[in-house]
């Protein structure tokens, strides 16, 4: 079962590259092509448009993978078509509603409460966008419950990359700015979802007619305990946002912005693939294997994910500055400060489906509730009074210890009913050999920013991997059977 998680965690992996690699095109040309101030004022739209879309949901993402696990196990009496259709009918009608819901807020929401005039004229237009995302993720959520993870790269990959030249399209060939940017983003999003509905729709024979108010009632029933959970989250993902635009300006929201942004591309493509892989994989082997052979599997998802989180730590804190200031120039450099923290929180986040799966697989998301309100809320808090002192780091620095706290949280109340190890001798093994991968690194200068950074990268992947080759048995094991089955395709 190690192996499946491998193989699925490589396929997340490859397509996590691919978007992430479109985004890492797109972070050189828009952070040089907007103001510091511009790009400040993008990513607090995209704030408030991922806070809507979380209301958008209404939980019901939540619960596709869940019931499409008792689907196939034949412990829920409706066919895949009844499904697919139950939830992109219901998915489109709750998108509709928080569109609306949006639209509305705009005219009574006072301008000055936005701190930007531009912030505050393009929400109404945009409000068509969260019906599109809503879509967008009931559609990827259907493909990972599936366990189609090529289907899953392969519609977010060219999904990212549509969107990516056709805002680039309008922006430089018809209307510059933040303008085209939002006209491009609309027209691209609208094609794609109008796809994939056709797609899926087809290819399941779904209907509205095959449509379930018993199914989707049980998901709202599921799901909708979770949007404070999803609110919360995205609060505790981006409040901070808020807080440094009415404290320090557009600015310097756009300079934390910058290098949060640029975490979160490096986080996605090595360990957001691990999280995605785990969660359906152990959700279907308590369904047909039991308890015994889901914990195990868990236990060495989560050494794994560690295996590589520290060695990411670790490198990220090396060369970030480095990468920052070579895609986004040196007009970001003041970001740079906060990317350990960042970097540091979003691996934590990143567990929390490892250390809580008890919470998923006895459906008991809803403990989560208070415990992610409670960071979201401590985040705020901490933002606003020390970023007055500390600046930037104070954002990040709050934004680590929140995520800590939601992990404590996870692993204490999944560990209720399905208690996971820690393996705490791993952790401490493990993040030694990455510190020593990360001085050996920091002793390499006097090159060029893009061949220092090369040599950095390149030397922390050989020196890491050789280390832990050599410490530990099981990656000597695995290691070793991967060279053989491909000596053997080979010969």
């Amino acid at each position: 079962m190690l192996a499946r998680f491998i193989k699925h965690s490589s396929h997340y992996a490859l397509g996590s590259l691919l978007v992430t690699l479109a985004s890492l095109i797109s972070f050189p040309i828009f952070t040089r092509t907007f103001s510091v101030a511009e790009y400040g004022a993008l990513n607090l739209i995209s704030s408030v448009l991922l806070l809507c879309t979380g209301l958008g949901k209404l939980g019901v993402q939540q619960s596709i993978v869940r019931f499409h696990a008792e689907v196939s196990a034949g412990s829920r009496s409706i066919t895949e078509s009844q499904y697919v259709s139950t939830v992109l009918i219901g998915m489109t009608c709750t998108g509709a509603f928080a569109s609306i819901g949006l639209a509305i807020a705009s005219y009574v929401i006072p301008v000055k409460w936005w701190h930007d005039d531009t912030v505050a004229r393009l929400i109404f237009p945009l409000s068509a966008l969260i019906v599109l995302r809503v879509l967008d993720s009931g559609i990827s959520n259907i493909l990972r419950g599936q366990q189609r993870s090529i289907a899953y790269n392969i519609y977010t990959v060219i999904r990212k990359y549509f969107i990516l030249f056709t805002i680039l399209a309008v922006m430089f060939y018809a209307i510059p700015g933040l303008n085209g940017f939002y006209l491009g983003t609309v027209l691209a999003e609208s094609l794609i979802i109008i796809f994939m509905m056709g797609y899926l729709l087809r290819k399941h024979h779904a209907s509205i007619g095959k449509f379930s108010p018993d199914t989707f009632k049980a998901m709202l029933a599921f799901g909708m305990p979770m949007i404070a959970y999803e609110i919360s989250g995205i609060i505790l993902n981006l409040g901070d946002r808020y807080v440094i635009q009415a404290q320090m300006g557009t600015e310097a929201l756009g300079q934390y912005s910058a290098a949060y942004n640029l975490c979160e591309y490096l986080q996605t493509v090595v360990m957001a693939s691990l999280a995605q892989a785990v969660t359906p994989i152990y959700l279907r082997m308590w369904e047909q294997s039991g308890d015994t052979d889901t914990r195990k599997f868990v236990e060495r998802a989560l050494r794994f994910y560690i295996i590589v989180g520290v060695a990411m730590l670790a490198g990220v804190t090396a060369v970030g500055q480095d990468i920052l200031v070579l895609l986004a120039s040196e007009k970001y450099l003041a970001g740079a400060s906060v990317i350990p923290y960042v970097v540091a929180g979003m691996l934590v986040s990143g567990a929390v489906p490892i250390f809580g799966a008890g919470i998923f697989i006895h459906k008991q998301n809803h403990l989560m509730i208070p415990c992610v309100a409670f960071a979201a809320v401590l985040n705020i808090i901490l933002n606003i009074l020390l970023i007055p002192y500390f600046g930037l780091v104070a954002a990040g620095l709050a934004t680590l210890i929140c995520f800590i706290v939601v992990a404590g949280f996870a692993w204490y109340l999944g560990g209720q009913h399905f208690k996971v190890s820690f393996p705490i001798w791993d952790l401490c093994k493990f993040s030694l050999l990455a510190s020593i991968m990360y001085f050996a690194v920091m002793q390499i200068s006097n090159a060029g920013p893009l061949v220092g950074l090369t040599l950095k990268v390149m030397a922390g992947v050989v020196i890491y991997g050789a280390l832990v080759a050599i410490f530990d048995q099981e990656i000597r094991s695995i290691s070793g059977l991967f060279i053989k089955r491909i000596l053997a395709r080979s010969v």
